[in-house]
């Protein structure tokens, strides 16, 4: 009898150095496939933002358009899987980069919309826990400058 007892002690350690190794494991499964739904999410998101602001830029930037204020109002969660998020837009000659952040996590993904030589980019961001500014401002202006209508996008 005290064989038994002795291989019951002897196979518990594997038994739970098994069982704590599965709830790792599970663990990790389940948080990366919590980043790969909000990564899923932020695809959305950034399609919609680039679709969005290259018809905006070349309906606008028609000729026989006038002069003009668009605001298109982006249809943004407020929290994507329960956490907030930022969106910063920076513009480098016509390309338009848009970063989606999660703040305390390290995922971020980026978009690019190829504008053209008249587009303009006023620095600004949406945070999603506000969500006043998930307003995208489009304006299409005569800049006496360069001698030419501009299109200014900003968030806002």
């Amino acid at each position: 009898m005290a064989n038994i007892v002795t291989e019951h002690i002897i196979l518990l350690v594997p038994v739970f150095f098994v069982m704590m190794i599965f709830a790792l494991i599970a663990n990790s499964v389940v948080a990366n496939y919590a980043i790969q739904q909000k990564a899923i999410i932020i695809n959305g998101a950034e399609n919609q933002f680039t679709t969005t602001i290259s018809q905006l830029y070349f309906t606008l930037n028609q000729q026989e358009i006038p002069n003009c204020v668009v605001t298109k109002t982006m249809p943004l969660p407020e929290q994507i899987e329960g956490q907030n998020y930022i969106i910063n837009g920076t513009m480098t000659g016509n390309v338009l980069k848009l970063t989606f952040k999660f703040p305390g996590i390290p995922l971020s993904d980026n978009a690019e919309v190829t504008l053209g030589p008249d587009a303009q980019w006023v620095s600004s961001s949406i945070h999603s826990s506000t969500n006043t500014n998930s307003v995208l401002r489009v304006e299409k202006y005569y800049n006496a400058t360069v001698g030419r209508d501009l299109v200014k996008f900003s968030f806002g």
